[in-house]
């Protein structure tokens, strides 16, 4: 039998055996596609609503070189992954579909599996840095249109399948040993190129057979996630397989060029090229600051060089850039506005000293590719969850052409409020303020900060812990801040390390952080909406810093929860030394250092007797180490603390069940020390006497009235 015989066969085999599986998986997600007769019964948004919200790719979107959805090669049809979370059954249903890009009509699910593939880049030099988040993935297109592939995960491994939109089977296509990290189509649609890291394996057995003999603890170490070695990298192996034969060779150096990854030191970016041959790419304006800025440049197959030099075409590294169809002008994105909270998209002819804009927005537009003199886009707003819109940027009009959640329009929400304003220092910050649900005019009502991002739908803050609209439908306002980035705080600085430095000496941005955060709270006191004695606070990771900050500088909350972080000066000895040192490199102090100045500012073990409010810690069994000293010592102080430690969970909690139980732990608690009521949302009856009684002794410690 020849071997692409063999290979037709056992692809025939598997084929036919995984599609009952995928029959199986298909009948128990039969909600993934939204139901045309859903319920518009209007009725709160729920901790249960939020968590099977649909999704298409991770939120926020960490890596923008990896597209969430693809374009069919005539540019009619839109292929995507979905995900929904199932919180009883603790697993996702995944499906890819695909659909119309032109007009609203009923998507088609071409194929369903049960498992997520898990965003977990290299970093530190170790095979896998996991983050918790989704992988940003989105089905490739064969030339002909008639198929698409996809990764797809079973039983733990990550491969490539083809489904074929004629005939509609849906195939395994590698049979990897590992999982497959990316792959591509080459241009004739005759090869798929693909990346596999086997020596991961390897190194990762390497590791069982030290055990016999004691893991040494070296630069592999990261204890705050268990003690076995973090597995080292690997190089990456690029394959080539012809999709007639079946048959796989090593790949070329111009195949995995395919896979080169955008490198922001790069003095040119994202260039294109338009039928008549000439260029338009971003060129680096100066090489001193980071993150560098770059101007758009036209090169004609002339040889003529057209520099935009007005500031409107001065953009950001990863800002798209692509010729309108007539092949005569530029179109781009750039952030403006105040505090860089809007988004617009430019139309510029060469050599004119002139631009026009073509769409300005403060919604969230995830990722854009133009279809013509359109724009199909994945989009959210602050009251509505990520959906497909086409854009006619000569018309400047819009169309929704997909809702994955249309249930949600017809649900109570509280009214949103853009809010802009300055810090002490001047600093521009904006944030969206969420009315309660039955808002009435003259009442003061208890708020919660969510942070540190506010770009679209209004969901649960960075790493979705914090439930916003449930929070407005119990009676809160809600405040949901961003934070900016590093340089819009402290300016740029030479390179990435010295900002993170420069951010971290002396706390700068932290106490801008802060100082944004108290101006607006003490701006809606002032505005009779707020109760200044009911004011919690939240955070997951950077968010989580403030939060800690708060607890030692600010007398202004009642109540905070965290997730993900715990600065403290015994640090070095859980994070290992590796990751001690690039935090050593940010600015933070050694353990031998011994600066109980620098620790006054931050740590919680250092200052457990002077922090103001009442904690909760809803951490990952990878990072609870992390908080555990913080923790401790607020419970040794009197502070009234609570942990919970999540199995199995990295720095986003990515588990259905852990997700809802999370915002209902997160209501019950700002129920408890904000409203003076006992939650529903926890139903754990011991959980919630021990809470009632942190209470009561937390009152009478402050001399206040009985609870």
């Amino acid at each position: 039998m020849s071997r692409a015989l063999h290979a037709a066969c056992t692809i025939a085999v598997l084929g036919a055996s995984l599609f009952s599986a995928a029959a199986r998986a298909e009948q128990s997600c039969a909600s993934l596609l939204p139901n045309e007769d859903m319920d518009e019964t209007h009725r709160p948004v729920t901790p249960e609503a939020l968590a099977a919200l649909r999704d298409i790719g991770p939120a926020p979107r960490p890596d923008r070189t990896r597209s969430l959805f693809s374009l069919s090669p005539d540019g009619r049809q839109i292929a995507f992954q979905l995900h929904q979370g199932n919180p009883p059954e603790n697993r996702y249903c995944v499906g890819i579909v695909v659909m119309s890009a032109a007009h609203p009509a009923r998507p088609d699910l071409i194929d369903v599996s049960h498992e997520l593939i898990l965003d977990s880049p290299a970093r530190y030099s170790w095979a896998s840095f996991h983050i918790g988040a989704p992988l940003p993935t989105a089905p490739r297109w064969s030339p002909d249109g008639r198929s698409i592939f996809y990764l797809k995960r079973i039983d733990g491994s990550t491969q490539i399948w083809k489904a074929d939109l004629a005939n509609g089977t849906v195939v395994q296509f590698t049979h990897a040993s590992v999982d497959v990290d990316d792959f591509q189509i080459s241009s004739d649609g005759r090869k798929i190129n693909y990346v596999i890291r086997p020596g991961v394996k390897a190194n990762s057995a390497a590791i069982d057979r030290e055990a016999l003999t004691g893991w040494r603890y070296d630069e592999r170490a990261f204890p705050v996630r268990g003690a076995r070695p973090q597995t080292p990298g690997s190089d990456r192996v690029y394959v080539v397989v012809d999709l007639k034969t079946g048959i796989e060779v090593p790949a070329s150096q111009t195949a995995t060029n395919d896979f080169t990854q955008p490198d922001p030191n790069e003095s040119l970016i994202d260039l294109t090229i338009n039928r008549a041959g000439d260029s338009a790419f971003g060129e680096r304006i100066d090489a001193s600051g980071f993150p560098q800025d770059f101007r758009i440049v036209v090169e004609t197959r002339a040889g003529r060089r057209h520099p935009c030099l007005l500031e409107e075409c001065r953009i950001g590294w990863l800002a798209p850039l692509w010729w309108a169809p007539d092949g005569r002008k530029v179109r781009f994105f750039r952030r403006e506005g105040w505090a860089n909270s809007l988004t617009a998209v430019y139309e510029w002819f060469p050599g004119s000293r002139k631009v026009q804009r073509l769409l300005l927005t403060s919604d969230y537009l995830v990722e854009c590719q133009p279809i013509g003199d359109d724009l199909a886009c994945l989009r959210e707003r602050s009251r509505e969850p990520r959906h497909f819109v086409r854009f006619d940027l000569d018309h400047k009009t819009e169309k929704r052409i997909f809702d994955p959640n249309p249930e949600f329009s017809h649900l109570a929400m509280g009214h949103v409020e853009r809010m802009n304003w300055r810090n002490s220092t001047g600093i521009p910050f904006y944030g969206d303020l969420v009315y309660p649900v039955g808002y009435s005019e003259g009442n003061h009502y208890p708020l919660i900060i969510v942070q540190y991002r506010t770009k679209g739908f209004l969901r649960g803050g960075i790493g979705d812990e914090f439930p916003i609209q449930p929070f407005a439908n119990r009676g809160y306002f809600v405040l949901s801040v961003d934070n900016l980035t590093y340089e819009d705080i402290v300016g740029k600085q030479a390179n990435a390390e010295t900002l993170v430095s420069v951010f971290n000496r002396d706390f700068a941005g932290r106490r801008n952080i802060l100082s944004a955060i108290e101006v607006a709270t003490r701006s809606l006191i002032d505005r009779g909406l707020i109760d200044p004695q009911r004011i919690g606070i939240t955070g997951l990771s950077d968010g989580c810093t403030t939060v800690q900050f708060a607890a030692i500088h600010s007398a202004l909350f009642s109540a905070g929860s965290v997730s993900g972080c715990g600065w403290e000066p015994i640090q070095d000895a859980f994070l290992g030394p590796i990751v001690a040192q690039s935090y050593h490199e940010a600015g933070w102090p050694r353990l031998i250092d011994k600066d109980p100045d620098f620790w006054s500012h931050i740590s919680l073990l250092n200052q457990a007797g002077h922090v103001k409010f009442p904690i909760l810690y809803q951490a990952a069994d990878n990072e609870y180490l992390a908080m555990l000293a913080g923790f401790t010592a607020n419970r040794q102080a009197g502070i009234p603390s609570d942990m919970f430690i999540y199995p199995n969970e990295d720095h986003i909690k990515w588990q259905p069940a852990h997700r809802l139980a999370v915002y209902r732990r997160n209501l019950a608690w700002f129920d408890l020390w904000l409203n003076d009521t006992k939650s529903a949302a926890v139903d754990v009856s011991k959980e919630a006497a021990d809470w009632i009684a942190m209470k009561r002794k937390w009152l009478s410690r402050s001399s206040s009235s009985d609870f």
